[in-house]
């Protein structure tokens, strides 16, 4: 396990600072959300830090980043991707259905479903096609002029890209590769930034997430060499400890704090979540 990060070194594109500024400073929010997706956001209602959405039969849930509406009740969701793995693709499908089943659990027809935006802010190329955004929105392969015009959009933004960017997009993409803000809103995140080190609730907040999960990693390494003695073989200690170290980090990174205990106690489930994130 790598050295974590503490407190005072969290920059804007750690998960938990993230979640913290945006969801302290909806104004942050609504500018962002109108940089990356080009539509104007004239309000920001009730932004969400890590807002939970779960199926409403056994499956598995997801949590957002940064959840909210606007004026038109458009839906966003941000969310940031320090790591960029292959499966942000079909993860991007995954947030797309789960936006629209929590719409529908409110007993909507399908044609009230709102527009949603799902922004994946990536620190490396999702694409490797040196594009600073990449839109998809669903088209007809046959009649590529037939747009679906489902209302779900979903966005990539790389952090390395730069081509043709607008001086505020350029900014923002620089800044979040370890530049110094110079537009008004990286200024305003940054300030943002200093702010949340100084509130000694996010530090308490930060410490007690840290502190569980150096305490579940030990009860995970634990549980792994009883799942590995289990097996009778050594590669199966080894084996368990590395595959429970991977679940516990993948669950405490996306903030799932809350399925830990269920991975523990729960078998069937832990080797789901194995399986899962073995492939990532």
């Amino acid at each position: 396990m790598g050295k974590r990060k503490t407190y005072d070194e969290l920059t804007f594109t750690d998960d938990f600072m993230f979640r913290e500024v945006m969801e302290n400073h909806p104004e942050i929010c609504q500018e962002l959300a109108e940089l990356l997706t080009g539509r104007k956001v004239l309000e920001v209602r009730l932004p969400e830090a890590q807002k939970e959405e779960k199926f409403l039969y056994e499956g598995r849930g997801v949590r957002f980043d940064i959840y909210f509406e606007d004026q038109a009740n458009t839906v966003y969701d941000i969310e940031m991707q320090t790591v960029v793995r292959t499966s942000i693709k079909k993860r991007s499908r995954y947030y797309s259905s789960m936006l629209d089943m929590d719409h529908l659990r409110q007993h909507m027809s399908y044609s009230e479903l709102p527009d949603t935006y799902i922004v994946f802010i990536c620190l490396d190329d999702p694409f490797h096609r040196d594009s600073v955004r990449y839109t998809f929105r669903e088209t007809c392969e046959e009649l590529p002029d037939l747009k679906l015009e489902d209302g779900s959009t979903i966005i990539f933004i790389n952090s390395k890209g730069r081509d043709g960017t607008s001086p505020e997009l350029q900014d923002f993409l620089e800044y979040l590769n370890g530049r110094l803000p110079k537009s008004d809103l990286t200024e305003a995140i940054d300030r943002a930034v200093r702010d949340q080190k100084e509130d000694e609730r996010g530090r308490r907040k930060y410490m007690t997430l840290q502190e569980h999960y150096d305490i579940e990693h030990e009860d995970g390494v634990q549980e792994g060499i009883v799942r590995g003695r289990k097996e009778g073989r050594k590669e199966g200690i080894a084996a368990g400890q590395k595959q429970m170290s991977l679940v516990l980090k993948n669950l405490f990174d996306a903030g799932k704090t809350d399925e830990v205990e269920k991975a523990l106690n729960d078998e069937d489930y832990l080797n789901k979540l194995i399986t899962e994130f073995k492939d990532k």
